[in-house]
């Protein structure tokens, strides 16, 4: 490594509309803030206020986010977009732009990470319970002049135990450490695509866009 030199691996082309959504998202709950109320669609299914200022400045950077660090060192850390608290209560609250509507499965694939949200709250000191809201965004029409209406869609989620939340936080830990990687999974779709793209094609080589 050449001193002084900085490497890391390059980015790919990405969209930045969701980062900018989330952006506007962040002020229009802080607007609310400062008014010390909720955004209609949420007052609609829950009672309580936003957590103040400076507190939530502090969790939305993942500098200063909330972490948790265990007895040998294994940090796990997340930057909360919102949070509310209810009857003495933090409840994590995250934002999510989508392109087309919810399916019935749509929600499944973030319990896990409310879950942690919840975890580190509970580990940082804050009164938890077993719920956390996720905030569905949707593009619904274009009107004139290029403006988009959305539909707003909060949902109540169930979240893990903190335990369970612990003992995967830990599994990941193992996971990280070993030396050799895995044993493939059968039921691991990631698991099967890997050991296609590095299994031996009779000499030939293609390259696939996808």
């Amino acid at each position: 490594m050449i001193k002084g030199a900085s490497f890391k691996r390059p980015s790919p082309p990405t969209s930045t509309l969701p980062s900018g959504m989330d952006n506007l998202i962040k002020k229009y709950f802080d607007h609310y803030r400062k008014k010390n109320s909720l955004p209609p669609e949420m007052a609609k299914i829950t009672r309580g206020q936003l957590v103040e200022e400076n507190l939530i400045k502090k969790w939305r950077w993942w500098k200063t986010g909330l972490e948790f660090i265990d007895k040998d060192g294994s940090r796990l850390s997340g930057a909360l977009d919102e949070c509310l608290i209810t009857n003495d209560i933090y409840v994590p609250v995250d934002y999510k732009t989508r392109g087309f509507d919810l399916k019935e499965d749509s929600t499944s694939y973030y319990i896990l990470q409310m879950s942690c949200y919840s975890f580190l709250l509970a580990k940082n000191k804050y009164k938890t319970s077993d719920y956390a809201y996720l905030v569905f965004y949707i593009p619904k029409e274009v009107e004139a002049q290029g403006v988009v209406n959305f539909n707003v869609i909060p949902i109540e989620i169930k979240t893990y135990p903190h335990d369970k939340v612990y003992k995967i936080f830990r599994e990941a830990i193992e996971l990280l450490s070993l030396k050799n990687p895995p044993p493939k999974d059968k039921d691991c779709k990631f698991c099967d695509w890997a050991q296609r793209v590095q299994a031996p094609d009779q000499g030939q080589k293609q390259l696939k866009l996808f």
